[in-house]
Protein backbone atom coordinates (compact mmCIF):
# COMPACT_ATOMS: atom_id res chain seq x y z
CA UNK A 1 0.00 0.00 0.00
CA UNK A 2 2.88 2.37 0.75
CA UNK A 3 4.32 2.10 -2.76
CA UNK A 4 1.23 3.41 -4.55
CA UNK A 5 1.38 7.00 -3.22
CA UNK A 6 5.09 7.23 -4.06
CA UNK A 7 4.45 5.88 -7.57
CA UNK A 8 1.60 8.34 -7.99
CA UNK A 9 3.78 11.25 -6.81
CA UNK A 10 6.57 10.21 -9.16
CA UNK A 11 4.07 10.04 -12.04
CA UNK A 12 2.79 13.53 -11.20
CA UNK A 13 6.34 14.82 -10.96
CA UNK A 14 7.27 13.40 -14.35
CA UNK A 15 4.04 14.80 -15.81
CA UNK A 16 4.81 18.30 -14.48
CA UNK A 17 8.39 18.11 -15.75
CA UNK A 18 7.07 17.04 -19.15
CA UNK A 19 4.70 20.02 -19.24
CA UNK A 20 7.50 22.40 -18.30
CA UNK A 21 9.75 20.92 -20.97
CA UNK A 22 7.02 21.30 -23.60
CA UNK A 23 6.36 24.89 -22.52
CA UNK A 24 10.06 25.79 -22.69
CA UNK A 25 10.34 24.30 -26.17
CA UNK A 26 7.37 26.41 -27.25
CA UNK A 27 9.06 29.42 -25.64
CA UNK A 28 12.23 28.71 -27.62
CA UNK A 29 10.24 28.47 -30.85
CA UNK A 30 8.31 31.66 -30.16
CA UNK A 31 11.47 33.37 -28.95
CA UNK A 32 13.33 32.44 -32.12
CA UNK A 33 10.59 34.00 -34.25
CA UNK A 34 10.49 37.19 -32.16
CA UNK A 35 14.28 37.38 -32.07
CA UNK A 36 14.60 36.94 -35.82
CA UNK A 37 11.89 39.50 -36.65
CA UNK A 38 13.29 42.09 -34.26
CA UNK A 39 16.86 41.55 -35.42
CA UNK A 40 15.99 41.74 -39.13
CA UNK A 41 13.99 44.95 -38.65
CA UNK A 42 16.74 46.62 -36.61
CA UNK A 43 19.52 45.50 -38.95
CA UNK A 44 17.53 46.88 -41.87
CA UNK A 45 17.19 50.19 -39.99
CA UNK A 46 20.94 50.32 -39.29
CA UNK A 47 22.30 49.11 -42.62
CA UNK A 48 19.79 49.73 -45.41
CA UNK A 49 17.16 52.28 -44.37
CA UNK A 50 19.42 55.33 -44.68
CA UNK A 51 18.08 56.90 -41.50
CA UNK A 52 21.07 59.26 -41.18
CA UNK A 53 20.58 60.68 -44.67
CA UNK A 54 16.93 61.71 -44.40
CA UNK A 55 15.16 64.58 -42.69
CA UNK A 56 12.20 63.64 -40.52
CA UNK A 57 9.57 65.68 -38.79
CA UNK A 58 9.25 65.47 -35.03
CA UNK A 59 6.16 63.29 -35.45
CA UNK A 60 8.00 60.89 -37.76
CA UNK A 61 10.92 60.70 -35.35
CA UNK A 62 8.58 59.70 -32.52
CA UNK A 63 6.86 57.12 -34.74
CA UNK A 64 10.12 55.58 -35.98
CA UNK A 65 11.63 55.49 -32.47
CA UNK A 66 8.46 53.76 -31.30
CA UNK A 67 8.81 51.13 -34.03
CA UNK A 68 12.48 50.65 -33.23
CA UNK A 69 11.67 50.32 -29.53
CA UNK A 70 9.00 47.74 -30.32
CA UNK A 71 11.45 45.74 -32.45
CA UNK A 72 14.08 46.05 -29.72
CA UNK A 73 11.64 44.78 -27.09
CA UNK A 74 10.70 41.85 -29.34
CA UNK A 75 14.42 41.14 -29.80
CA UNK A 76 15.11 41.21 -26.05
CA UNK A 77 12.02 39.20 -25.14
CA UNK A 78 12.83 36.62 -27.82
CA UNK A 79 16.40 36.34 -26.50
CA UNK A 80 15.04 35.89 -22.97
CA UNK A 81 12.68 33.09 -24.11
CA UNK A 82 15.53 31.33 -25.91
CA UNK A 83 17.82 31.58 -22.88
CA UNK A 84 15.13 30.21 -20.56
CA UNK A 85 14.55 27.27 -22.90
CA UNK A 86 18.26 26.56 -23.20
CA UNK A 87 18.78 26.80 -19.45
CA UNK A 88 15.99 24.29 -18.75
CA UNK A 89 16.59 21.77 -21.52
CA UNK A 90 20.38 21.91 -21.85
CA UNK A 91 21.41 22.84 -18.32
CA UNK A 92 24.39 20.48 -18.14
CA UNK A 93 25.71 21.06 -21.64
CA UNK A 94 29.15 22.65 -21.12
CA UNK A 95 29.13 24.69 -24.34
CA UNK A 96 25.80 26.50 -23.84
CA UNK A 97 27.16 29.03 -21.36
CA UNK A 98 30.31 29.63 -23.41
CA UNK A 99 28.25 30.15 -26.59
CA UNK A 100 26.04 32.69 -24.82
CA UNK A 101 29.11 34.59 -23.62
CA UNK A 102 30.55 34.64 -27.14
CA UNK A 103 27.24 35.82 -28.57
CA UNK A 104 27.11 38.61 -25.99
CA UNK A 105 30.54 39.78 -27.14
CA UNK A 106 29.45 39.55 -30.79
CA UNK A 107 26.33 41.66 -30.25
CA UNK A 108 28.04 44.27 -28.08
CA UNK A 109 31.39 44.70 -29.85
CA UNK A 110 31.50 42.49 -32.91
CA UNK A 111 28.45 43.90 -34.67
CA UNK A 112 29.60 47.57 -34.54
CA UNK A 113 33.04 46.50 -35.80
CA UNK A 114 31.45 44.51 -38.65
CA UNK A 115 29.18 47.40 -39.64
CA UNK A 116 32.16 49.73 -39.60
CA UNK A 117 34.04 47.46 -41.98
CA UNK A 118 31.39 47.83 -44.70
CA UNK A 119 30.17 51.37 -44.07
CA UNK A 120 30.02 54.15 -41.54
CA UNK A 121 28.86 53.76 -37.99
CA UNK A 122 25.79 55.74 -36.87
CA UNK A 123 26.18 59.29 -35.65
CA UNK A 124 25.51 59.40 -31.90
CA UNK A 125 22.00 60.51 -31.01
CA UNK A 126 20.44 59.63 -34.38
CA UNK A 127 17.72 57.12 -35.15
CA UNK A 128 20.27 54.80 -36.70
CA UNK A 129 22.35 54.92 -33.53
CA UNK A 130 19.19 54.26 -31.51
CA UNK A 131 18.52 51.13 -33.60
CA UNK A 132 22.09 49.88 -33.14
CA UNK A 133 21.85 50.36 -29.38
CA UNK A 134 18.69 48.23 -29.32
CA UNK A 135 20.68 45.41 -30.94
CA UNK A 136 23.63 45.82 -28.59
CA UNK A 137 21.30 45.56 -25.59
CA UNK A 138 20.89 41.85 -26.37
CA UNK A 139 24.29 41.35 -24.76
CA UNK A 140 22.88 42.33 -21.35
CA UNK A 141 20.17 39.69 -21.68
CA UNK A 142 22.41 36.76 -22.60
CA UNK A 143 25.66 37.64 -20.77
CA UNK A 144 24.48 37.05 -17.14
CA UNK A 145 22.79 33.69 -17.93
CA UNK A 146 25.84 32.68 -19.96
CA UNK A 147 28.11 33.44 -17.02
CA UNK A 148 25.83 31.62 -14.56
CA UNK A 149 25.50 28.57 -16.82
CA UNK A 150 29.27 28.41 -17.33
CA UNK A 151 29.89 28.55 -13.59
CA UNK A 152 27.08 26.11 -12.78
CA UNK A 153 28.22 23.51 -15.30
CA UNK A 154 31.82 23.79 -14.11
CA UNK A 155 30.88 23.35 -10.45
CA UNK A 156 28.38 20.57 -11.18
CA UNK A 157 31.01 18.77 -13.23
CA UNK A 158 33.54 19.11 -10.40
CA UNK A 159 31.04 17.79 -7.83
CA UNK A 160 30.34 14.75 -10.00
CA UNK A 161 34.06 14.15 -10.28
CA UNK A 162 34.36 14.36 -6.52
CA UNK A 163 31.63 11.76 -6.06
CA UNK A 164 32.20 9.36 -8.95
CA UNK A 165 35.80 9.85 -10.02
CA UNK A 166 37.41 9.19 -13.37
CA UNK A 167 34.83 6.72 -14.62
CA UNK A 168 32.86 9.63 -16.06
CA UNK A 169 35.24 10.28 -18.91
CA UNK A 170 36.80 6.97 -19.87
CA UNK A 171 36.20 3.23 -19.97
CA UNK A 172 38.81 1.32 -17.97
CA UNK A 173 40.42 -1.81 -19.30
CA UNK A 174 41.84 -3.43 -16.18
CA UNK A 175 39.79 -4.50 -13.18
CA UNK A 176 36.36 -3.35 -14.28
CA UNK A 177 34.94 -6.78 -13.44
CA UNK A 178 36.29 -6.66 -9.87
CA UNK A 179 33.86 -5.62 -7.15
CA UNK A 180 34.89 -3.63 -4.11
CA UNK A 181 36.30 -5.89 -1.41
CA UNK A 182 36.00 -5.97 2.37
CA UNK A 183 39.53 -4.89 3.17
CA UNK A 184 41.09 -2.62 5.78
CA UNK A 185 41.03 0.57 3.77
CA UNK A 186 43.24 3.60 4.09
CA UNK A 187 42.60 6.96 2.45
CA UNK A 188 45.26 7.57 -0.22
CA UNK A 189 46.80 4.28 0.76
CA UNK A 190 48.83 1.84 -1.29
CA UNK A 191 47.18 -0.42 -3.84
CA UNK A 192 46.63 -3.21 -1.30
CA UNK A 193 44.90 -0.73 1.04
CA UNK A 194 42.30 0.27 -1.56
CA UNK A 195 38.86 -1.38 -1.98
CA UNK A 196 39.69 -3.41 -5.11
CA UNK A 197 42.52 -5.47 -3.62
CA UNK A 198 41.44 -9.13 -3.45
CA UNK A 199 42.44 -11.23 -0.45
CA UNK A 200 43.40 -14.37 -2.39
CA UNK A 201 45.75 -12.31 -4.59
CA UNK A 202 47.16 -10.18 -1.78
CA UNK A 203 48.50 -13.13 0.23
CA UNK A 204 50.58 -14.17 -2.82
CA UNK A 205 51.42 -10.67 -4.08
CA UNK A 206 55.09 -9.62 -3.87
CA UNK A 207 54.07 -5.94 -4.05
CA UNK A 208 52.05 -6.37 -0.86
CA UNK A 209 54.84 -8.22 0.94
CA UNK A 210 57.31 -5.55 -0.19
CA UNK A 211 54.93 -2.81 0.99
CA UNK A 212 55.19 -1.10 -2.43
CA UNK A 213 52.51 0.13 -4.86
CA UNK A 214 51.68 -1.41 -8.21
CA UNK A 215 51.65 1.93 -10.07
CA UNK A 216 55.19 2.66 -8.90
CA UNK A 217 56.41 -0.77 -10.02
CA UNK A 218 54.53 -0.73 -13.34
CA UNK A 219 52.94 -4.14 -12.76
CA UNK A 220 49.99 -5.33 -10.72
CA UNK A 221 47.24 -7.87 -10.18
CA UNK A 222 44.80 -6.20 -12.57
CA UNK A 223 47.05 -6.08 -15.63
CA UNK A 224 49.22 -9.19 -15.00
CA UNK A 225 47.43 -11.27 -12.38
CA UNK A 226 48.96 -14.62 -13.36
CA UNK A 227 52.47 -13.20 -13.28
CA UNK A 228 51.87 -11.59 -9.88
CA UNK A 229 50.34 -14.72 -8.33
CA UNK A 230 53.16 -16.94 -9.63
CA UNK A 231 55.94 -14.59 -8.53
CA UNK A 232 56.20 -16.01 -4.98
CA UNK A 233 56.14 -19.67 -5.99
CA UNK A 234 58.94 -21.47 -4.09
CA UNK A 235 60.02 -18.08 -2.65
CA UNK A 236 61.06 -17.61 0.98
CA UNK A 237 59.56 -14.38 2.26
CA UNK A 238 61.50 -12.22 4.65
CA UNK A 239 60.28 -10.15 7.57
CA UNK A 240 62.04 -7.23 5.93
CA UNK A 241 59.75 -5.83 3.21
CA UNK A 242 62.68 -4.36 1.29
CA UNK A 243 64.13 -7.83 0.77
CA UNK A 244 60.83 -9.06 -0.67
CA UNK A 245 61.01 -6.39 -3.38
CA UNK A 246 63.31 -8.65 -5.43
CA UNK A 247 60.36 -10.93 -6.17
CA UNK A 248 58.37 -8.24 -7.95
CA UNK A 249 58.14 -9.33 -11.62
CA UNK A 250 58.91 -6.20 -13.61
CA UNK A 251 57.81 -6.17 -17.23
CA UNK A 252 60.87 -5.57 -19.45
CA UNK A 253 59.03 -5.67 -22.77
CA UNK A 254 57.03 -2.45 -22.28
CA UNK A 255 58.33 1.09 -22.21
CA UNK A 256 57.73 3.36 -19.20
CA UNK A 257 55.07 5.21 -21.19
CA UNK A 258 53.25 1.95 -21.98
CA UNK A 259 53.44 0.90 -18.34
CA UNK A 260 52.01 4.26 -17.30
CA UNK A 261 49.16 3.88 -19.81
CA UNK A 262 48.24 0.55 -18.26
CA UNK A 263 48.05 2.17 -14.84
CA UNK A 264 45.91 4.98 -16.24
CA UNK A 265 43.35 2.38 -17.33
CA UNK A 266 43.37 0.39 -14.08
CA UNK A 267 40.51 0.51 -11.58
CA UNK A 268 42.87 0.48 -8.58
CA UNK A 269 44.96 3.41 -9.76
CA UNK A 270 41.87 5.39 -10.70
CA UNK A 271 40.44 4.80 -7.23
CA UNK A 272 43.70 6.26 -5.90
CA UNK A 273 43.25 9.26 -8.21
CA UNK A 274 39.65 9.71 -7.11
CA UNK A 275 40.74 9.86 -3.48
CA UNK A 276 43.50 12.28 -4.43
CA UNK A 277 40.89 14.53 -6.01
CA UNK A 278 38.77 14.31 -2.84
CA UNK A 279 41.75 15.76 -0.98
CA UNK A 280 43.00 18.33 -3.49
CA UNK A 281 39.62 19.74 -4.56
CA UNK A 282 38.57 21.02 -1.09
CA UNK A 283 42.08 22.41 -0.58
CA UNK A 284 41.76 24.24 -3.89
CA UNK A 285 38.37 25.66 -2.92
CA UNK A 286 39.73 26.77 0.44
CA UNK A 287 42.80 28.36 -1.14
CA UNK A 288 40.82 30.32 -3.75
CA UNK A 289 38.10 31.47 -1.34
CA UNK A 290 40.64 32.27 1.37
CA UNK A 291 42.80 34.30 -0.98
CA UNK A 292 39.73 36.10 -2.32
CA UNK A 293 38.67 37.04 1.22
CA UNK A 294 41.97 37.97 2.86
CA UNK A 295 43.39 39.77 -0.19
CA UNK A 296 40.11 41.23 -1.46
CA UNK A 297 41.24 44.88 -1.37
CA UNK A 298 44.35 44.53 -3.58
CA UNK A 299 42.62 41.95 -5.79
CA UNK A 300 39.65 44.26 -6.38
CA UNK A 301 42.11 46.99 -7.32
CA UNK A 302 43.85 44.68 -9.76
CA UNK A 303 40.49 43.66 -11.22
CA UNK A 304 39.59 47.31 -11.87
CA UNK A 305 43.01 47.81 -13.43
CA UNK A 306 42.47 44.84 -15.75
CA UNK A 307 39.05 46.16 -16.70
CA UNK A 308 40.61 49.51 -17.53
CA UNK A 309 43.19 47.77 -19.73
CA UNK A 310 40.43 45.82 -21.48
CA UNK A 311 38.48 49.04 -22.04
CA UNK A 312 41.57 50.66 -23.55
CA UNK A 313 42.16 47.67 -25.82
CA UNK A 314 38.58 47.70 -27.06
CA UNK A 315 38.66 51.48 -27.52
CA UNK A 316 41.78 51.13 -29.67
CA UNK A 317 40.05 48.84 -32.16
CA UNK A 318 36.57 50.38 -32.09
CA UNK A 319 35.44 52.32 -35.14
CA UNK A 320 33.20 54.76 -33.31
CA UNK A 321 34.65 57.91 -31.67
CA UNK A 322 31.79 57.95 -29.18
CA UNK A 323 32.56 54.43 -28.04
CA UNK A 324 36.30 55.03 -27.88
CA UNK A 325 35.92 57.11 -24.74
CA UNK A 326 33.40 54.73 -23.19
CA UNK A 327 34.97 52.62 -20.46
CA UNK A 328 32.20 50.07 -20.34
CA UNK A 329 33.64 47.54 -17.91
CA UNK A 330 35.42 49.88 -15.52
CA UNK A 331 32.55 52.36 -15.46
CA UNK A 332 30.09 49.57 -14.66
CA UNK A 333 32.30 48.28 -11.85
CA UNK A 334 32.74 51.75 -10.33
CA UNK A 335 29.04 52.66 -10.48
CA UNK A 336 28.46 51.48 -6.92
CA UNK A 337 30.02 49.31 -4.23
CA UNK A 338 27.38 46.65 -4.87
CA UNK A 339 28.24 46.52 -8.59
CA UNK A 340 31.94 46.20 -7.78
CA UNK A 341 31.22 43.46 -5.22
CA UNK A 342 29.02 41.51 -7.65
CA UNK A 343 31.72 41.76 -10.31
CA UNK A 344 34.40 40.63 -7.84
CA UNK A 345 32.34 37.67 -6.60
CA UNK A 346 31.61 36.63 -10.20
CA UNK A 347 35.31 36.75 -11.01
CA UNK A 348 36.10 34.65 -7.93
CA UNK A 349 33.49 32.06 -8.93
CA UNK A 350 34.92 31.83 -12.44
CA UNK A 351 38.47 31.48 -11.08
CA UNK A 352 37.25 28.82 -8.64
CA UNK A 353 35.50 26.88 -11.39
CA UNK A 354 38.50 26.85 -13.67
CA UNK A 355 40.82 26.04 -10.79
CA UNK A 356 38.75 22.92 -10.11
CA UNK A 357 38.75 22.08 -13.81
CA UNK A 358 42.55 22.42 -13.81
CA UNK A 359 42.80 20.07 -10.82
CA UNK A 360 40.48 17.67 -12.63
CA UNK A 361 42.63 17.86 -15.77
CA UNK A 362 45.82 17.14 -13.85
CA UNK A 363 44.41 14.26 -11.79
CA UNK A 364 41.94 12.59 -14.15
CA UNK A 365 43.39 13.34 -17.59
CA UNK A 366 47.12 13.61 -17.04
CA UNK A 367 46.94 11.17 -14.08
CA UNK A 368 49.60 12.96 -12.07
Amino acid sequence: MSKRPSIHREYQRQLILGWITSITYWMMSLGTIMFALGLVYLLYAVVFAGLDSQQYSAQDVVRIRGNLSLAGNALLLGAAFIVIGLAWNYLEEPLIGVILLLLAAVFYWGLPLLIGQFGTLPTPGTLRDFALERIRNVAWVIFPPGLLLTVFVSLAHAIKRLRYGAGLDQSLRFGTDVAQQQVQRRFLGKCWQLPYCREYVRVRCPIYHARRTCWREGVGCMCEEKTIVAALKDARLSDDPDKNARYIPHNKTLSRWELKQRCNECVIYNEHQRQKYQLVAPLTVGAVVGAAYFFRTPLQGQLLHLLGMLDSLLARFTLSPAQASEGVFKAAAQTSEIAALVLYVSAVIVVLSYSLRTVELVIFKWKL
